[in-house]
């Protein structure tokens, strides 16, 4: 452990136990959303949700924060938040939400290739095999199917395009917010995020919907529960975590997402073949020697 505030061990698994069980579940979370709500609608219903829950953080930290930071709130929160929030909800209109889970440990790869290609982060030549790996783990889910059937799935490529823009907000947050508590930077990238949320909200006219139906109430509450959640408690449970330990155990969370959302896919009752899990684990793999090397 890296950091001198000691933590039980067991406080640490639960965290990690936790963490990966919310961002898990948030693909079969968009999967029930879809049923009631497009795709635009469910990405700005969780984004909403994620606002008013920080808002009391926000006016409580608000003192903080400088006007500088604000370009790079609203930077932070289309390419961390808002974008990829509706890119997996139309992904989610095509994909199995197991699918969509696999392909998001996409990202860690794609955050050492923007840091080194972007903000000059160094790269350690040992990286290369598992960037490789990790390229035809995820070239291998676009394609796979049954019994190694090769189709090209492009609506996979919404993922790939959110996972891109993962990485360039890690690096944002990491070389913009490191003067700001991760709670009050978290706060106010929601509050420059939230309006826009709540404006695409009523361009969809979700706010003219009847709520008499209550068979709509369950992808409501879905929807809901993806920001509360998946973009605001995980978060700060994220960033806990962090604190606790180091962004090498934190990123642990990474291997255990994709075993969650395949679960839940299976128990949805969604079709996962076998090609699927495999170039799942391999991409893991590239993932871990992309880790394992970084010193």
């Amino acid at each position: 452990m890296t950091s001198t505030q000691k933590v039980p061990a067991l406080w640490i698994i639960l965290a990690i136990a936790a963490i990966s069980l919310i961002w898990g579940s948030s693909f079969i979370l968009v999967k029930k959303s879809l049923s009631t709500y497009s795709a635009m609608e469910v990405g700005a219903l969780r984004i909403a949700s994620a606002a008013l829950f920080f808002c009391p953080f926000f006016f409580k930290r608000r003192k903080f924060i400088q006007k500088q930071h604000w370009p790079s709130f609203l930077l932070a929160g289309l390419t961390g938040n808002l974008f990829p929030a509706i890119l997996f909800s139309i992904a989610g209109e095509h994909l199995p939400s197991a699918l969509s889970g696999m392909l998001n440990a996409f990202t860690p790869l794609f955050t050492l290739i923007i840091g080194v290609v972007l903000f000059q982060q160094k790269f350690v030549l040992k990286q290369t095999g598992g960037i490789i790996l990790g390229l035809i783990g995820c070239i291998g889910l676009l394609v796979a199917g049954k019994s190694f059937s090769f189709q090209f799935n492009y609506h996979a490529l919404w993922v790939i395009l959110a996972t891109f823009l993962y990485g360039i907000n890690l690096h944002t947050v990491k070389s913009k917010f490191a003067d700001l508590h991760p709670l009050t930077s978290t706060a106010g990238v929601f509050m420059m995020i939230g309006p826009l949320a709540l404006g695409l909200l009523t361009y969809s006219g979700f706010f003219n919907r009847p709520w008499s139906d209550h068979a709509k109430m369950w992808p409501l509450l879905a929807a809901i529960a993806l920001g509360l959640f998946g973009s605001a408690i995980a978060m700060v449970l994220f960033n806990q975590l962090i604190k606790w330990t180091s962004a090498i155990v934190a990123s642990s969370v990474t291997y255990l997402i994709p075993i969650v959302a395949v679960a839940w896919g299976l128990f949805d009752g969604e079709t996962i073949y076998w090609s699927q899990i495999v170039f799942m684990f391999i991409l893991l793999w590239g993932v871990y020697q992309v880790n394992n090397s970084k010193s």
